[in-house]
């Protein structure tokens, strides 16, 4: 009785097996699927371009802390945990860039972030950390052409005579 139901039972299992083997992929998983190839595909490669943008930017804000705290948010513990990286191997200035004027929270946001730099292995004698303008973003208009239109002053190279830039030149005299 057992050998004539054993075909049955074998035709019947087939389909189960073979879903099984060969799961059936929804749109979602497809998507998913040739996400992740490709992100292996160019994950060193976008890494590294992340990194060149770090490193031109070099800058922690406000979004980097917890508001109204000194400490930092999850947010800035992943910043500052590559930046650490890089400060590291190549040295350099952290830029911390706020409209805070609230000077105590300011500093308090400084120290923070160079203990957290120093506890990351980070060498503090080749780093410095200072409020100032983000690398990557410039300033707001008014302000940029208030600039433009005052000109600019810089010392020559013998320190005697200041160069005066005047709004509308290059400098390449």
């Amino acid at each position: 009785m057992l050998g004539t139901y054993r075909l049955l039972i074998v035709v019947a299992t087939l389909p189960a097996a073979a879903a099984a083997c060969n799961k059936l992929h929804t749109t979602t998983d497809l998507q998913t699927s040739r996400m992740d190839d490709s992100r292996q595909a160019y994950g060193a490669h976008l890494t590294y371009m992340v990194d060149n943008a770090m490193l031109h930017d070099m800058s922690v804000a406000d979004i980097h802390f917890i508001p109204h705290t000194g400490e930092i948010s999850g947010v800035g513990e992943v910043r500052l945990n590559r930046l650490a990286k890089l400060l590291n191997t190549y040295g350099g200035t952290l830029r911390y860039e706020t409209l805070l004027d609230d000077e105590a929270l300011v500093k308090q946001r400084l120290e923070h972030t160079r203990e957290y730099l120093a506890l990351t292995g980070c060498d503090m004698e080749r780093v410095q950390v200072v409020v100032m303008m983000s690398g990557g973003r410039g300033m707001p208009g008014d302000e940029a052409v208030e600039k433009f239109e005052k000109g600019t002053e810089q010392e020559t190279d013998s320190g005697s005579s200041p160069l005066t830039l005047v709004p509308g030149s290059s400098g390449n005299q």
